[in-house]
């Protein structure tokens, strides 16, 4: 995770009158909640499907729902102060422009040192002077002689954001993604079959020095030792084999795993499903591996 900083002081927030707020029917402005713990993994998670979720949203110029997800994103991972300018952005394209300025205040508060700080700054200088003249202006008449509700208003001079144009955040840590543990289960079966195999090749092994023993000359030996012999050299032969495919396995696997590049954090939890495990299988006079598996 990120190292955050605490913030105690809402200075910010004080800025934003709330006269201009009622007069242009936008709900009062509340400060973000300080930011003082770190996100569990669990919370990373849930804002990054809700940011997905709001952002498609944006993209449908459904600001409010945008809004609703985005302000839940960040409510969940209060590290991922970009989430400010997606949520600037997007009450902004709704005429909500004191949650604008405030959403952006917030952002460079929480930023120090930003890059973007300048640019940031001229947003919320022009925001406010739209404020102050909106509330400055007399509403509009209807035909009855009564003032026209006001509606959602558009920033003076400059054109509405395109579908999309909202800044992409910055989650948290588990953006990085995991690597698939598939390598390491070749690995592992790689491994059981060399254990298995050394075990067999061992007694093969010991069986080919006991019939070596029974006839050094190997000459006019007892068929039943001969068959004995030939046998255990046999699996002696097929089980190192095999202990070479396990190491080879085991290699393989091993740089699969380290080489591949990390997957994206898949949304939703895993499902559950079919299980297996490779086990080595062993007895005297054979040997392999065994797969097990349950749901």
């Amino acid at each position: 995770m990120r190292p955050f900083a605490r913030f105690t002081s809402w200075a910010l927030a004080g800025s934003v009158a709330l006269a201009p707020a009622l007069a242009s029917g936008e709900e009062a402005v509340k400060p973000y909640p300080a930011c003082d713990r770190t996100p569990t993994d669990a919370e990373v998670t849930a804002a990054q499907n809700a940011f997905q979720v709001g952002n498609a949203s944006f993209n449908e110029a459904d600001y409010d729902r945008a809004i609703d997800y985005w302000e839940d994103a960040y409510r969940r991972d209060c590290t991922a102060h970009r989430l400010l300018l997606n949520l600037a952005r997007a009450y902004e394209s709704n005429g909500q422009k004191q949650h604008a300025v405030n959403a952006l205040q917030t952002y460079l508060a929480r930023s120090p040192g930003s890059p973007d700080e300048s640019q940031i700054q001229r947003r919320i200088e022009k925001l406010e002077e739209q404020i102050k003249a909106e509330s400055a202006a007399p509403p509009p008449q209807g035909g009855t002689g009564q003032a026209t509700p006001p509606g959602p208003a558009k920033p003076a001079g400059t054109a509405a954001p395109q579908p999309g144009e909202a800044p992409a955040p910055e989650p948290a840590a588990p953006a990085q993604g995991k690597r698939s543990i598939v390598p390491l289960v070749v690995a592992g079966a790689g491994g059981a079959i060399f254990v298995a195999s050394g075990i067999v090749y061992l007694g093969a092994s010991h069986d080919i020095s006991k019939a070596e023993n029974a006839c050094p000359s190997r000459k006019g030996c007892d068929p039943a030792v001969t068959d004995a012999g030939n046998s255990a050299r046999t699996r002696a032969n097929i089980s190192g084999g095999f202990a070479i495919g396990g190491i080879a396995l085991i290699g393989g696997g091993l740089a699969w795993y380290f080489l591949q590049k990390p997957e994206t954090p898949q949304t939703g939890s895993a499902p559950h499903g079919f299980r297996a495990a490779v086990v080595p299988a062993v007895g005297y006079g054979y040997g392999g591996v065994e797969v097990a598996g349950a749901f």
